[in-house]
């Protein structure tokens, strides 16, 4: 072959690509097809998902929620996508003793998925109790937290996005999700069809775009791509009592005033502990995964003692140093700062246990403000 010079007409390139900083995400979905069902597909925008066999006609609820996170994103973006059948509630979905569930999809990700989205759509007929909220939102809060609990075990941490699906609209809600005690696990409420679904794959794709210490309420990042917003049957601006809803600790959406669009309120999980905001627990999981890289190669390694237990300063320096300088190259501006202890009296030689202290402190978030504005009378001369 003789040297020469060649030109190629590439195609796909107009979606710009979207940098992944703190995780991918995943979506669990209910699925009408039978070649959908527990098959992982890896896409990167909507026209693979329909490529995959999502379109619009075929797997209408499926397509609306993968629309909606493109939508969102705004570009091409990593996407591990499985259908669920229709008979699979959310909570089987994240049954951690089931294997063809979620957490199928999660192995299936080798480690990737940190933003995990459930959403379902029953078949005709289904009755989902007679309270506010789907009976299945709450046995499925249950089960996302201790399937969330499992994958931090095994040093897979994720936060989990379920449907604020609702059953009875005209009923006070029962029990808050913010009552539940599963920091991992966040409720979204509200979508863009009057039906009681809620749009996940909105809340999935904002999370996504952005780091993890980024709300997904940021005022600054601009309006949400989604047109309409219902909660069940009433649109938005016609529902009484919006901010009881998000205080009872649900991701739903407002508007704010002389601002076009919707946006989400604050990024509430289902708990009122220390990880009670989604970038609390997106910032912590962040680190735990920079821990675990970073100690893994400390394993089986030895470390010098003295006679009276205390383990040797020039070691307990290199362990907080190592993880204090890749911590801090990898999220200086993700956290307000921090602070890694050992204890030097540990019976390390005993134990074969050494425990180390991290303490993140996180950056601060300005979800109200208050302007005291008031007239002043001129100075006296």
């Amino acid at each position: 072959m003789l040297p020469h010079v060649s030109v190629i007409y590439t195609n796909g390139n107009l979606l710009a690509d979207v940098s992944v900083i703190d995780g991918i995400g995943g979506l669990c979905v209910t699925a009408n097809t039978p070649g959908l069902i527990g098959k992982v597909d890896v896409i990167y925008n909507l026209q693979d998902a329909i490529a995959a066999g999502y379109t619009e006609i075929a797997e209408s609820f499926a397509y609306r929620q993968i629309k909606e996170f493109y939508d969102e994103v705004g570009g091409n973006q990593k996407l591990y996508v499985m259908g669920t059948a229709e008979t699979m509630a959310m909570a089987d979905a994240l049954d951690n003793t089931d294997e063809t569930g979620a957490k199928k999809l999660v192995k299936a990700a080798n480690g990737e998925v940190r933003l995990l989205g459930i959403c379902r759509k029953p078949s005709a007929g289904y009755v989902g109790g007679v309270n506010y909220f789907d009976t299945d939102v709450d046995a499925a809060l249950i089960a996302a937290n201790t399937f969330c609990q499992a994958r931090l075990a095994e040093l897979v941490p994720l936060r989990i996005l379920i449907e604020g699906r609702l059953a009875d609209e005209t009923k006070p809600i029962l029990t808050d999700p913010k009552d539940a005690s599963a920091g991992g696990v966040g409720v979204v409420l509200g979508g863009s069809i009057n039906d009681g679904s809620a749009s996940v794959g909105t809340a999935l794709g904002r999370a996504v775009k952005y780091p993890a210490h980024i709300k997904v309420g940021k005022v600054a990042n601009g309006p949400l791509a989604i047109q309409n917003v219902y909660i069940g049957s009433k649109q938005l601006k016609d529902i009484p009592g919006l901010a009881a809803l998000h205080d009872a600790g649900c991701i739903s959406f407002l508007q704010h005033p002389n601002k076009a669009g919707y946006y989400f309120g604050i990024d509430h999980m289902a708990s009122i502990d220390d990880y009670r905001l989604l970038v609390y627990g997106r910032v912590i999981d962040k680190a735990a995964i920079i821990a675990s890289a970073v100690y893994v190669e400390e394993l089986e390694g030895e470390v010098s003692v003295d006679a009276s237990g205390r383990m040797s300063e020039i070691d307990i320096e290199h362990l907080k140093g190592t993880l204090t300088q890749q911590i801090n190259a990898t999220m200086a501006d993700q956290i307000s700062g921090l602070k890694v202890i050992i204890d030097p009296v540990q019976d390390i030689i005993s134990t074969g246990k050494l425990t180390v202290q991290v303490q993140i402190r996180p950056l601060g978030y300005k979800s109200f403000i208050e302007v005291q504005l008031g007239l002043s009378a001129p100075a006296a001369v």
